[in-house]
């Protein structure tokens, strides 16, 4: 008795992934898809899109893309996909114009249109301007929403076989950039079948690695497969098991009016070719495609390709390996990082500040001695420094935060005159007189304000530190149309050429400022790092006359419009 087709479906769910379940039993989809930007889709690549919100994908977006398209919230046409609901977008920091989805026939990339926020692709946040491949499932967070993006149908792919007047050379190219651009090894897989299927007709493209454990090959990925079923073959007497054991390509035509060509008991096949995966020397795996219509072959030009598509695999497999390795200790670093913030931020600077407290108590208790009360004082003042270099230190091990995430509508202007508020009195300290000049229209930005105050807080504390008694440090604040800029020029000894290109490395030391004190430079990288999140530079230069003139640039487009 045949088993019920609900039993049915439910043994290949078993078996298939999302994307070949979709692909091979064409389940039902609601979902209406939108052709944008063109209504007529017919004469361009099309791809077949739906965008479902990562926490609730029961919303979801349907898109025919076949040009290029914008997403971004509030403004609708014809380019222009609003995601969903406008509020909710502009409170996830979505820009009006975000990103660009930019269609060709072999690849859907995302492009970020210089938004506010930024845009990251799994996890990674995308240059500006820059074009990311996109693949289904993958991860798409717009300023702070995630968007799964889910590849339903890619446009036709006929016109890319490999034809017989076709020269080797014209293609590999392609097939390099497709493969090696790859970062993991799913990702490179999956490129290494694609091209297969792309540029050889072939009904479908397989990747077989040896179990370790066993000697065995097992499937570890496929497409356009038709036989799941076959998931582990015997590396004696089969074909791939040659090629493991030869470390040569094999290719096999079913002969004229003869049998099919066996890979396995039951599952025969009109055509197929095996190419090792090779790495050290050693051969890991095997690359296979197969025919299974009727009078298809492979000639030795498909072998010659799939030993170049191979060796591809095999060289972005190593990279992807090492770039694995280094994001492992990346991420080990910043595990270690976050601990000695927390230890910094909740034992050492509780323990600084008792420090100054008692300190500060004894200094002012007139019933101790002079002497004891001036040794306090020095205490206190000693335990003071100790506490703001803890300070620092805690912001130094925060520079490596995502910082896109706390950017809001902020005022630059207000923030530069609490740093100038917070400096007089070391200011006076000194008899430095500090004069600040607001030049063009001020306008609202988007931005971190916390770090913005603190980086000019910090120019200040250097211009101060450098300038001599009665000296005269100068601010200013000047709105143009294509950037915005804090200038703080101090009227000190200037900075020494030799040290000019290290002043913004970290733990860089410092020439002796105006009061002899030499410390170490984290204030300088502090402010590198905030101004670069902020997509803005920061130079250093002397002031013909004397002085030095730190200077802060940040784009225009930061604008709140």
């Amino acid at each position: 008795m045949n088993p019920q087709p609900s039993e049915k479906i439910k043994k290949v769910t078993r078996e298939l992934n999302d994307e070949l379940l979709r692909e091979q039993l064409h389940l039902n989809d609601e979902t209406v898809y939108q052709p944008m930007p063109h209504s007529d889709s017919a004469s361009r690549p099309t791809w077949r899109i739906r965008l479902e919100l990562a926490f609730n994908t029961a919303q979801s977006i349907g898109l025919d893309v076949n040009g290029e398209v914008v997403m971004g919230r509030g403004e609708v046409g014809p380019d222009i996909v609003p995601l969903f609901d406008a509020e909710d977008a502009d409170h996830l920091g979505v820009s009006r114009r975000h990103a660009a989805l930019r269609p060709t026939k072999d690849k859907l990339y995302i492009v970020d249109l210089n938004s506010t926020n930024g845009t990251k692709l799994n996890g990674h946040s995308i240059g500006v301007n820059t074009p990311y491949s996109i693949s289904n499932g993958d991860l798409l967070t717009l300023g702070r929403l995630d968007v799964i993006c889910k590849i339903v149908e890619r446009p036709k792919v006929s016109g890319k076989v490999f034809k017989a007047d076709d020269d080797l050379i014209d293609i590999l190219p392609e097939v390099a950039c497709r493969i090696i651009s790859q970062l993991s090894r799913n990702d490179i897989m999956k490129q290494a079948m694609e091209c297969i299927l792309n540029f050889t007709e072939a009904s479908e493209a397989s990747i077989w690695l040896v179990d370790e454990q066993t000697g065995d090959l097992y499937l570890e990925a496929g497409m356009g497969t038709d036989d799941l079923q076959v998931k582990r073959l015997p590396v004696t007497d089969t074909l791939p098991g040659h090629v493991i054991a030869t470390g040569k390509p094999l290719r096999a035509n079913r002969e004229r009016n003869g049998e099919r060509v066996k890979v396995k008991t039951g599952y025969l096949v009109e055509a197929v070719v095996y190419v090792p995966l090779t790495l050290g020397g050693v051969t890991f795996g095997v690359l296979s495609a197969v025919h299974h219509e009727p009078g298809k072959l492979f000639a030795q030009r498909e072998e010659k390709l799939m030993s170049a598509i191979a060796e591809f695999s095999a060289v972005a497999i190593q990279n992807a390996r090492l770039y694995q390795t280094a994001n492992s200790g990346m991420n080990y670093r910043t595990k270690v990082l976050t601990a000695l913030n927390y230890a910094l931020s909740y034992d050492m600077k509780n323990k600084a500040n008792a420090i100054v407290g008692y300190t500060g108590m004894l200094a002012a208790d007139p019933s101790l001695d002079v002497d004891i009360r001036d040794t306090a004082q020095q205490a206190a003042m000693e335990g003071d420094k100790m506490f703001r270099l803890i300070e620092r230190l805690i912001e130094i091990t925060a520079l490596g935060d995502d910082s896109s995430t706390r950017h809001k509508p902020c005022d630059l202007v207000d923030a530069v005159k609490r740093a100038i508020h917070d400096s007089r009195h070391k200011a006076e300290t000194k008899s430095v007189l500090m004069a600040l000049q607001v030049m063009g229209d001020p306008y609202v930005i988007q931005g971190d304000y916390a770090r913005l105050y603190r980086s000019t807080l910090n120019l200040l504390d250097n211009a101060i530190k450098y300038s001599p008694e009665g000296g005269q440090v100068g601010v200013d604040v000047l709105f143009w149309d294509n950037e915005l800029a804090v200038r703080v020029r101090d009227a000190g000894p200037g900075i020494p050429d030799e040290d000019l290109p290290y002043l913004f490395d970290r733990y860089f030391r410092s020439q002796q400022s105006a009061d002899g004190e030499m410390g170490i430079g984290f204030g300088l990288e502090i402010v590198r790092a905030a101004v670069e999140a902020h997509r803005g530079t920061v130079v250093a230069r002397n002031i013909e006359g004397g002085g030095a003139e730190f200077v802060v640039k940040l784009p225009a487009t930061l604008r709140v419009v």
